[in-house]
């Protein structure tokens, strides 16, 4: 016999129990936290969007948590609630989560993630539109999440059509396939077509919508229809200035 022969069998069994120690298994899945929803706040921070537009865009999102009809929504949902995220993103090779996985619960909570986002500045302010690519980041951000949702939601804004990256198309039946549904908030700069660019090529999923912004004081409105319309289902109403195609 070869000398060290019995050292094969023990290395054997050692890369074999190595393997499977460092594989997710049944516990690892079910250590997520179970929340009602888990929602990818994706905004566009690409050259198209000036600065002023960036900021209500920011600070609509805060004041959306902030909101008392929100906030209630929020806590109907139970102690369950949220996980959510803020995503700013441009080209393809900019994409900055800017404000981490975070459960939104109560008021306390959502006054939290409201300050968070607000203390994060503007990460980009150059390149391009890399729409498809913001949705495929926000699919590897769910499954990597460390929440479980009933309802898995990418909540998307854009001023113009893709013009970089991925196509918006395959990125978005990626998100399908996992049962995410991607709904947008459509930014008229100067693309009258963009609300068909996103039913066409960028919305999916069951009551997935495009809110439609024709004026920028009218984003922060919109946000919070948005919002409380992914919160609270189809049924939500909220009588704000603010057109919503599919909805």
């Amino acid at each position: 016999m070869p000398q060290n022969q019995w050292l094969f069998p023990i290395i054997g069994a050692l890369l074999v129990f190595a393997a499977f120690s460092r594989a997710p298994g049944p516990a690892a899945a079910q250590s997520r936290q179970p929340v009602d929803l888990v929602l990818v706040l994706a905004v566009d921070t690409s050259s198209s969007i000036e600065a002023d537009e960036y900021a209500v865009q920011a600070q609509g999102y805060a004041d959306a948590f902030r909101d008392p009809l929100i906030i209630s929504a929020i806590e109907d949902l139970g102690p369950g609630g949220l996980g959510v995220t803020f995503l700013q993103w441009s080209a393809s090779f900019q994409m900055f989560q800017s404000v981490g996985w975070s459960h939104v619960h109560d008021a306390a909570s959502a006054e939290k993630f409201a300050a968070d986002i607000e203390s994060n500045l503007r990460r980009f302010s150059a390149f391009g539109t890399a729409l498809g690519d913001a949705i495929g980041h926000s699919v590897d951000l769910i499954a990597k999440s460390p929440f479980s949702g009933r309802r898995r939601v990418i909540d998307i804004s854009a001023d113009e059509r893709s013009n970089m990256g991925a196509h918006p198309a395959g990125n978005r039946d990626q998100a399908a396939a996992a049962g995410i549904i991607v709904n947008g908030l459509a930014i008229l700069n100067t693309q009258i077509d963009l609300v068909d660019y996103f039913r066409t090529h960028v919305i999916t999923g069951p009551d997935a919508f495009v809110i439609v912004v024709e004026n920028k004081n009218d984003i922060a409105a919109s946000i919070k229809r948005k919002l409380l319309r992914e919160i609270v289902g189809p049924v939500a109403v909220l009588d704000l200035p603010a057109r919503c195609a599919g909805c």
